[in-house]
């Protein structure tokens, strides 16, 4: 079972304190991570994205206000359910501040066990329930890129097959010719265009601005090396991807060898997370 994973935020250490010894004593399953203001939560989010946030509201520098605004700017962290905890905050139109920011829940102090269990809980369910519905779509993704490529093999097959009769062809079959010359053409542009076009359609109605991102971040990447960080980007295998590229696995480990030197990446870093940020 993968570990989950929580950050907690505040200037004070007592109010630390308190609230990782609830979760040592009643959830030793959550990797706790813990941070003294929003500065330092913004970072270590970044970084590590954790699952769920729980957050001080009056912090110097960066408010906890401010630091759901500042999540909500990168894409790597915008859906990361947020909890705001204060002991000042405590009307409703504070209520209704936090919650138009973007925060998923909202806790007063002092800090109650079974408040604080019972709203983690429910926001550890809400963040288990966008990744799988991601995971989802991310599968949903790999099966187009199948179907395409069992469709490009087909068309491939066909054109081989079209310029076999072209070459037989007697030479005054000269329309005859150009016909078939127009075809091999119209299966180029099919293979070439349409097909990748349509799988990067369907990418970017799920992961919006990924290529664009990448590519502006990254502008020497070619487009193979794009194409390289898409299926990197869903999670795909050696052999997966081997076989979307026709390429051999070992081809792939080059490749992606080659892509980490471009993007600036060490082999002590995980090359999805780094792709999952844009």
């Amino acid at each position: 079972m993968q570990e989950r994973t929580i950050l907690i935020v505040d200037d004070l250490v007592e109010n630390l304190q308190v609230i990782f010894s609830i979760f040592e004593q009643n959830r030793p399953d959550l990797v706790i991570y813990q941070a003294n203001s929003g500065k330092m939560a913004l970072a270590m989010a970044l970084k590590i994205l954790p699952d769920i946030i729980l957050t001080d509201w009056d912090m110097p520098e960066m408010t906890g206000i401010d630091l759901i605004r500042e999540l909500k700017k990168h894409k790597a962290t915008r859906e990361i359910p947020v909890i705001m905890a204060t002991g000042i905050m405590l009307s409703p139109e504070n209520l209704k501040e936090a919650l138009e920011a973007g925060a998923v829940d909202f806790l007063t102090r002092p800090i109650n066990d079974v408040e604080l269990l019972a709203r983690t809980h429910a926001a550890l369910l809400l963040s288990e329930q966008h990744k799988n519905a991601l995971a989802e779509k991310d599968r949903q993704l790999a099966e187009i890129a199948l179907e395409i490529t069992k469709n490009d093999a087909f068309l491939k097959k066909f054109k081989r097959r079209m310029e076999g009769l072209l070459t037989d062809f007697p030479n005054n079959q000269t329309h005859s010719k150009e016909e078939i010359t127009c075809i091999i053409g119209e299966l180029d542009r099919h293979l070439i265009q349409d097909s990748w076009k349509r799988f990067q359609l369907s990418f970017e109605s799920v992961h919006s601005g990924f290529i664009q991102i990448l590519s502006e971040t990254h502008p020497r990447l070619s487009q193979a090396e794009v194409r390289l960080s898409i299926f990197l980007r869903l999670g795909m295998n050696s052999k997966e991807i081997g076989n979307l590229l026709y390429i051999t696995p070992e081809s792939v480990k080059v490749a992606r060898s080659r892509l980490r030197k471009k993007l600036g990446i060490t082999y002590n870093h995980n090359l999805h997370n780094y792709l999952s940020a844009f």
